[in-house]
């Protein structure tokens, strides 16, 4: 027979409900905490007892708590911090959902000592599962404190997850440290019994003594400020932060200190693009500082996501963490020029000679066991000095152009940068082809921050389809081996000991979609000149053959020439009527130092002025951008048996592979998302450890 249904008790409810809240001591001291900040303390002493186990108490000098309001501190739901759900879009303080000291009475013993300053004396009140057992007066300042005893009393099995000792007052001191830093008030730590304290700070002190404080001379002494300016339209009101400059060397990491609207948070995704930014200017392995402090319009942030109050949400987080990293770059690329070193001081002769019997043996040692372990079928050539299996191809004697000096990309105009540089880049060529090296300009522009919510949505399915860790992982090491088939658009990698076959038209339709994505409405230009570019002309080209066109020529234009100023505002497609007609001005740049196929503009034309939606907004959007991608993905150069276009056909490929080698594909290593479906336009050619088995055999 089925169980039936049955309420719990309320004792079992808010036992389960106080165990998603208080995890840990230092889950209840941080609620008990962030109580204190919202009452204006400007001094907060806490005792910790057995990690908080036995006693955690925190005292602040506070407004204090109303005696009439006493009956109702520890009743759930029960809060001075708001009155309805709509308060939520403009919460200033850190609590408010009145859960926290009513799921801490219910797992241990709990009393309250507080005076206002209106009253005549202090109140002792003791609560038990919610509910107020007992007050009396008694002597105390103004302020509250707060007693918690025999924490997980009676949840036995957390209890026993529940370290305790030293451990669990190593992570309350880090909780209460981390305010410190954010705050400039008065903070004590001490260990019940104990004379000294863990931690103490006097109210006033230097942001930068708050860290010494905590983490030591080492790190406070290498520090570096910065400031975000407010971006009003993204809901952000500023930022503020100090971080570690490249002379702090420490491969111990620590946790990044954020704060978001005053609040202690944690956010995965802030953290990665922080840490990634300044890994750039320190050596491999060491691991910076981040302290951060935002500030954003309440009414762009959600603080109701967990009911730790640990985790937020706000919009636009890639527009603002994109300008928080471009930032932190600038400032450590001002102190980037100089570095220092600790010196070793000189040894003694004898101690020299020990030192070096002790580097021998170590030496020694570890060849030895280098000797043991060693797999030749796992080793990855990485040595410059050795032969390239391109050295055994069969040369092609072509006579290639050299670049000028001056169109080299500088570091700064890099189009390989996540964010597209504010230096616009435009080159001037011919139709169709183009002889001489592409001559670039630079365009100051200020780059525009999109907030098109289908152009976001777009960019969060990027992210989803690329879901596969070791496919990802593939594209950011590999290393390029060249062209096998130009007809079928192949070419070889290197990835670990594999060697893989890729289509690279599929890989190059996705990467120029997703480099079109991400560079949205801030292109550069590429101005077409000397050449016939009328629409009329182009698209000519295109309709030649067709036998039953979906729309006809003239509509096609028409199409176009009604959204040009739309295609030139978000896609730098201009198209301008000089006196004959519409005429195509200006295509958009997407890799600085490669030239799409203009073989393809007709058909490219064609495709924007018959194959897209125009009704949809999203729909217009990915069409075009996947026409654009489509349009810059190589051409097939197919073979030839007649002397004269062989020739031209193996100049074309050699310099298709040139482009691949020296801009595409490092390119492709930095900046590519490779979605899950593109498994399937990769195979496996060869491995080392195969290759060892076939020669053993052998």
């Amino acid at each position: 027979m089925a169980k039936r249904i049955k309420a719990l008790d309320a004792s079992v409810v808010n036992r389960i409900a106080a165990g998603e809240i208080i995890i840990a001591p230092a889950n209840a001291l941080k609620e008990l905490l962030e109580n204190s900040l919202d009452a204006g303390s400007s001094k907060i002493d806490v005792v910790v007892k057995d990690g908080g186990l036995k006693l955690l108490q925190i005292t602040d000098d506070g407004t204090g708590i109303d005696k009439e309001d006493l009956s109702l501190l520890c009743q759930r739901f029960a809060t001075s911090k708001i009155t309805q759900f709509e308060d939520l879009e403009s919460i200033s303080t850190y609590g408010f959902r009145g859960e926290a000291l009513a799921s801490i009475s219910h797992i241990s013993h709990l009393s309250v000592v507080t005076k206002t300053a209106q009253s005549s004396c202090a109140w002792r009140a003791t609560y038990s599962d919610g509910e107020l057992k007992e007050v009396k007066p008694t002597a105390g300042k103004t302020g509250t404190q707060i007693i918690v005893e025999d924490l997980f009393y009676n949840v036995p099995a957390r209890l026993r997850s529940v370290k305790g000792g030293s451990e669990e007052l190593a992570k309350i001191v880090d909780v209460i440290g981390r305010y410190s830093i954010h705050t400039d008030l008065g903070y004590s730590v001490k260990k019940f019994g104990d004379s000294h304290f863990s931690l103490s700070t006097r109210p006033g002190l230097p942001i930068k003594e708050r860290i010494r404080s905590l983490f030591g001379t080492s790190v406070a002494q290498e520090l570096v400020p910065f400031e975000v300016d407010p971006m009003e339209e993204l809901g952000l009101k500023g930022a503020h932060g100090q971080i570690t400059n490249p002379n702090y060397n420490s491969k111990k990491s620590i946790q990044p200190v954020f704060f978001i609207n005053n609040r202690l948070v944690s956010n995965d995704r802030l953290r990665r693009a922080l840490n990634s930014t300044i890994q750039h200017f320190l050596p491999k392995g060491h691991k910076p500082f981040i302290y951060l402090s935002l500030l954003v319009d309440p009414s762009y942030l959600d603080v109701n996501v967990h009911p730790t109050k640990r985790e937020v949400k706000f919009l636009h987080e890639d527009e603002i963490i994109d300008a928080i990293c471009i930032t932190i770059r600038e400032e450590l690329i001002k102190i980037d020029s100089s570095r220092t070193f600790p010196t070793q001081s000189l040894l003694p002769q004898s101690q020299k000679r020990k030192v070096k019997d002790e580097e021998v043996t170590s030496q020694q040692n570890t060849q030895q066991s280098q000797k043991k372990t060693r797999l030749d079928y796992k080793l990855v050539r990485t040595d410059s000095s050795q032969a390239k299996i391109t050295n055994f191809m069969r040369p092609v004697s072509i006579s290639i152009s050299s670049t000028n000096e001056d169109d080299r990309m500088d570091e700064e105009g890099d189009t390989s940068h996540p964010v597209l540089a504010e230096d616009t880049t435009v080159t001037t060529m011919s139709l169709p082809t183009v002889k001489d090296s592409p001559q670039y300009k630079a365009i100051q522009r200020e780059k525009i921050i999109v907030n098109l919510h289908s152009v976001l949505e777009l960019r969060q399915e990027v992210l989803d389809a690329a879901s596969d860790a070791k496919l990802a992982e593939m594209f950011t090491k590999f290393t390029y081996i060249g062209i096998i088939d130009t007809d079928k658009r192949l070419l070889s990698i290197q990835s670990g000991v594999k060697l893989l076959m890729i289509d690279y038209g599929a890989l190059f339709r996705e990467f120029f979609y997703q480099l079109a994505l991400q560079d949205f409405e801030n292109f550069g230009y590429i101005r077409l000149e000397g050449c016939d570019t009328s629409l009329k002309s182009l698209l000519g080209k295109a309709y030649d053959g067709l036998e039953d066109p979906p729309i006809p020529m003239d509509e096609c234009i028409e199409y176009i020439t009604s959204m040009s100023d739309m295609l030139e505002e978000y896609f730098s497609i201009s198209v301008a009527d000089d006196g004959e007609g519409p005429v195509l001005k200006t295509l958009p740049l997407l890799v600085k130092g490669y030239i799409p196929p203009l073989e393809k503009l007709p058909i490219f034309l064609y495709r924007i002025g018959c194959k897209i939606n125009w009704e949809d907004e999203k729909e217009c959007i990915e069409g075009i951008l996947q026409q654009l991608a489509l349009f810059n993905v190589p051409m097939i150069i197919p073979e030839s048996k007649d002397d004269e276009t062989s020739q031209y056909a193996e100049q074309q490929s050699h310099n298709l592979n040139e482009t691949m080698e020296n801009i595409l594909m490092p390119l492709v290593k930095k900046r590519f998302l490779a979605p899950s479906e593109l498994k399937d336009y990769i195979v496996e050619i060869a491995n080392l450890p195969g290759l060892y088995r076939v020669f053993e055999r052998c």
